[in-house]
């Protein structure tokens, strides 16, 4: 009777670790897959480590302890792609901006439903409420309430009528307008949008490359040091050799290094992530890592700490010509320029001389040279003036003179308002222990103003765009961090030459292109909440790293004494690894900036 019952026992024990065996078998085949695989791919993951630990504990007999070590893996497996799903949606979102057809209105008032990338720039589009702006455009008819937020982070909707301009990617709240497209998909807001934050996550910090580098050299020496603890001390007659192998399992598993593989890359990403909704676009990790390390923020001055809305404020004729004829020659002569400056001369007035240029050369942060019938026309700085050994009288401040066969005849001054937000953002840096200083090629009584109303720790004036790049870098030194913030025009060489380039709005191709941060609302303020967010970032990574650092050497401090077990340093493992993974998904939690 007693042997029939210890028969039927054994029968049982013996189906149920049959089970346990098929179990493991059938949650784990894949894991085991890509361990075995990884090896002649001269890949060596945690997949091995744990299809290590799994196979030695059925060959040790212990067939719970792997069903364990199994289901815990798995477990922390679909834990881990929970959270990085979520941060891949949370960046999705920002990628699904941009509409895949806009309904295009046609010569007999027809409206047609066509595919964004068709339609042409002067093409009239309808946009209903509701409805997300297909391209940038302007406004020919009706009015309505826009919301921004995912192309700015700003949440309050802001009012659009008539000639204002709606960028793609923007909502429609409230009424049907019509409007003109002036730029074709592939330029349009939300498709430079989507560009760079794809990129940005291609784009490796110096930390993410370590960790790439260290774990393809950590698996092997674990797996090497285990074989150690498994072979030498039973060899030398410290214990028996069941003993010292399963020690060398609780070795390995709680080594495995999936909470410093994952919870790096995925800090660098989920920043990334909640950087964009606050319209703050970073062009990869290793730019979060230079904005929490910032020492040093330099500005450039007109469109970035002003509004760059440049009014003529004084015009003064100083020897034959009528203030009247001053202004109208300096609109001749900048007529064809961009710069700012040159547009608002031109558009203060209404009818330009009719003497026709026979030449016209822009020479970089000076001003206009051209050629009347007979005579030479300079319009600029005095630098200009000086150059060409025209007499500037002294104590004139003026952003602009005007000199005609050689004698100055005037000057016309120019000037912007500072931003609203520009001294509470200098304040806000301060507060984040970052010097500020103001590089510009404005005068210095101009720039000495701007710098004494925002409370700047430093300026330089009268600088020319190479100036700027000289001026950047005098005010580098050991140990420093500069970031450079300019609203794109003739800042793309200073761009390049900072540790942080970051452009202001979507100002100019090269600018951006040039640049590692983007302002998408186009205002300084945003900064100081991209250098709180990326030392946020960088902090939760340090801490995760320590976390599961200490976690790790706590348990293989306890498997050497043969105090913990392999579900134990499982359970260990997927616990830091977990609770890492959601510390960093923290991060997406914070909502758009109100």
């Amino acid at each position: 009777m007693v042997g029939e019952h210890l028969a039927t026992a054994t029968a049982v024990l013996w189906i149920a670790d049959g089970l346990l065996v098929a179990a493991c078998a059938l949650a784990c085949y894949d894991v085991w897959y890509k361990g075995v695989t990884g090896i002649f791919k001269k890949r060596v993951d945690e997949n091995l480590l744990v299809t290590v630990a799994v196979i030695a504990s059925f060959f040790l007999g212990e067939f719970g302890e792997a069903a364990m070590v199994a289901l815990l893996f798995k477990i922390s497996l679909y834990l881990e792609d929970r959270a990085v799903g979520a941060t891949r949606k949370s960046l999705n979102a920002i990628t699904n901006i941009q509409p895949e057809t806009a309904a295009v209105a046609g010569p007999d008032g027809q409206v047609t439903e066509t595919p964004a990338e068709q339609v042409q720039v002067g093409d009239e589009i309808v946009i209903r409420p509701s409805d997300r702006v297909p391209l940038d455009c302007v406004i020919l008819s009706g009015s309505t309430a826009v919301d921004k937020s995912a192309i700015t982070g700003e949440s309050l909707p802001v009012n659009a009528a008539e000639g204002d301009a709606l960028p793609s990617g923007a909502i429609n709240l409230s009424g049907l307008v019509r409007a003109k497209v002036t730029s074709p998909l592939e330029e349009s807001t939300a498709a430079r949008i989507i560009k760079l934050v794809e990129e940005s996550a291609a784009q490796k910090s110096k930390s993410q490359k370590f960790i790439t580098r260290f774990a393809a050299i950590y698996t092997p020496v674990i797996l090497l040091c285990a074989l150690l603890v498994a072979i030498l001390p039973p060899l030398i007659g410290l214990g028996s050799w069941n003993h010292w192998i399963y020690t060398a399992l609780v070795f390995v598993v709680s080594a495995c290094p999936c909470a410093l593989v994952i919870s790096i890359p995925l800090g660098f990403y989920a920043g990334i992530g909640a950087a964009s909704k606050r319209g703050v676009l970073i062009k990869g990790g290793k730019h979060i890592e230079n904005l929490a390390k910032l020492t040093d923020a330099v500005f450039d001055k007109t469109g970035t700490l002003t509004d760059g809305k440049l009014q003529v404020t004084e015009v003064k004729a100083l020897a034959d010509l009528g203030e009247g004829e001053v202004l109208a020659y300096s609109a001749l002569a900048e007529q064809y320029s961009n710069h700012p400056i040159s547009r608002s001369i031109v558009a203060q007035c209404p009818q330009l001389p009719g003497e026709k240029l026979l030449s016209v050369e822009e020479i970089a942060g000076k001003g206009v040279r051209a050629q009347l019938e007979g005579r030479e026309l300079l319009c600029g700085s005095a630098r200009l003036l000086r150059d060409a050994g025209v007499v500037v009288p002294e104590g004139i401040e003026a952003n602009v003179l005007l000199a005609i066969g050689g004698q100055c005849k005037g000057y016309v001054a120019v000037g912007d308002q500072v931003r609203p937000d520009s001294r509470e953002t200098m304040s806000q840096l301060k507060t984040l222990g970052v010097r500020t200083a103001m590089l510009t090629g404005d005068s210095a009584k101009v720039a000495a103003k701007v710098a004494g109303q925002l409370g700047l720790d430093d300026y330089r004036a009268d600088l020319l765009p190479q100036d700027k790049v000289d001026g950047l870098l005098s005010l580098k030194g050991e140990g420093k961090t500069v970031a450079f913030v300019g609203d794109g025009i003739n800042d793309a060489p200073v761009l390049a030459a900072s540790d942080v380039g970051v452009a202001m709005g979507f100002g100019t191709d090269a600018a951006i292109e040039a640049a590692d941060v983007v302002l998408v609302s186009g205002k300084p303020s945003s900064l100081p909440g991209a250098v709180k967010l990326s030392r946020r970032v960088m902090n939760l990574i340090k801490f995760n790293i320590a976390f599961a650092l200490i976690v790790k050497f706590l348990v293989i401090g306890l498997s050497l004494f043969g105090l913990s077990t392999i579900w134990m340093a499982v359970f260990a493992d997927v616990g830091v690894t977990v609770l890492s993974v959601l510390n960093v998904t923290r991060l997406l939690l914070g909502g758009k900036k109100q």
